[in-house]
């Protein structure tokens, strides 16, 4: 009995002691969230004083109007700027479409002319000493048929330049070109004929560079193939009109361009000649020594014979070499012309101003090569420093006076002509 007892005290105590059951975790219930234990109305309030903390918001009344209020005023003021947002937009959009345009104009009129004189000048040149039974030469250049009567080479041109070019139309060219012209008389003898000026109008396909025009048109036969067949053909640039009598098939006007003339050439009288504006600079005053005569004389003598250092003579800065291989071998300065308003015939200072003077002068050369003496003008711009002249830079152009008028047309009469064959042939008859 007592053993029993003491088995059943036992199992009492282990039963007080144990923990309670739990259930057991089945296969479906093991990914289930775990349960959670469900707060009691005190504990709510505690929470919602946490999570305030913990956010910053609180959710009164008060502050929620206060939060509508600003959200009107938001939408208020999109309301208000929006007809300004869109008016400046549109002034924006314009101004866009518009710049292409401004440019596309401008482009028209900044047409390279170097291809259609490079064009007028051979034309030329082929001109000049084609002659009968050489007529094909000038198919390359101008397509209608001529005959000739003068014999080939009887003339030839020396020298050729264009001497004005202007933009009669898109694409079209008047041309003017100066050619220095070597003639045969009767015997055979060669003589010099002087300049001749010839004008001759030429035609261009191509671009802009090329001296034709801005964009390539569309021909009537291209845009009617590409309206029956709905599909849409890249445009070519348009050709020159093809001249009647022509006998080459029609050419393929693609990115390359082409040039043809309109006619045979015109000769025409010397452009009209000019006499340059005001100067800035003075009298001469080349017949008075100083120290800016000194400086300039040895500045040119190591420039142009190689004849000292030049460094010793410049500013600080300036670049400047001097010319290698030297071509002459001695310089005389005849004509010394400054910017300082000094009545004619004062002599030069033979002080050096304070650091810092400026003088601008136009000197005159007798360079020495051969045993030939040439002539030579530079402007230069002279400054002071420790007390002598240093030459500050070499002018690109001499400076004009603003104050005067710029070239007007001169009174220098055009380059005498030599007597023609027929004149010569009489006085030796």
């Amino acid at each position: 009995m007592k053993r029993g007892l003491r088995l059943t005290n036992k199992k009492q105590k282990n039963t007080e002691q144990a923990p309670p059951p739990q259930p057991k975790a089945t296969r479906t219930s093991r990914y289930a969230p775990a349960p959670q234990a469900v707060p009691d109305a005190e504990d709510e309030d505690e929470t919602d004083e946490l999570d305030e903390a913990a956010t910053g918001w609180q959710q009164t009344t008060v502050k929620m109007a206060g939060f509508t209020k600003l959200v009107t005023v938001v939408v208020w003021i999109l309301v208000v700027a929006g007809p300004l947002l869109a008016f400046f937009a549109v002034v924006v959009a314009s101004s866009s479409r518009a710049t292409p345009v401004a440019r596309a104009g401008q482009s028209q009129s900044q047409a390279s002319a170097t291809g259609p004189a490079g064009f007028a000048e051979l034309y030329v040149t082929t001109y000049l000493s084609a002659g009968e039974g050489t007529e094909e030469d000038l198919l390359p250049y101008y397509s209608e048929p001529v005959s000739l009567s003068n014999k080939p080479n009887s003339r030839h041109a020396t020298s050729v330049t264009t001497v004005a070019a202007e933009q009669v139309d898109q694409g079209y060219w008047a041309v003017t070109v100066a050619a220095r012209i070597s003639a045969k008389d009767k015997k055979g003898k060669t003589t010099d004929q002087g300049l001749h000026y010839f004008r001759v109008g030429v035609q261009v396909a191509g671009t802009l560079e090329a001296g034709g025009t801005a964009k390539p048109t569309v021909s009537p036969t291209t845009a009617t193939s590409s309206a029956s067949t709905g599909v849409a053909k890249s445009p070519k640039p348009s050709a020159s009109p093809k001249p009647s009598g022509s006998p080459s098939p029609e050419a393929d006007t693609g990115p390359t361009a082409l040039y043809a003339a309109t006619s045979l050439p015109a000769e025409v009288n010397a452009p009209a000649s000019a006499t340059h504006g005001g100067l800035v600079y003075g009298a001469d005053r080349s017949a008075h020594g100083g120290p800016v005569s000194d400086t300039i004389s040895r500045f040119f003598a190591a420039y142009l014979t190689g004849q000292g250092e030049l460094d010793r003579y410049v500013s600080p800065g300036l670049q400047v070499a001097a010319i290698v291989p030297a071509p002459y071998q001695s310089t005389l300065v005849t004509g010394l012309r400054d910017d300082q308003d000094k009545p004619a015939g004062e002599a030069e200072e033979d002080t050096v101003p304070a650091d810092g003077t400026t003088r601008r002068v136009l000197v005159s050369l007798s360079a020495t090569a051969g045993g030939q003496d040439y002539l030579l003008t530079y402007a230069l711009t002279l400054n002071t420093r420790d007390g002598r002249w240093e030459v500050a830079a070499v002018e690109t152009a001499p400076a004009l006076d603003p104050e005067q008028a710029g070239p007007v047309r001169g009174t220098v009469e055009p380059e005498p002509q030599p007597s023609t064959d027929s004149s010569s042939d009489s006085a030796e008859d």
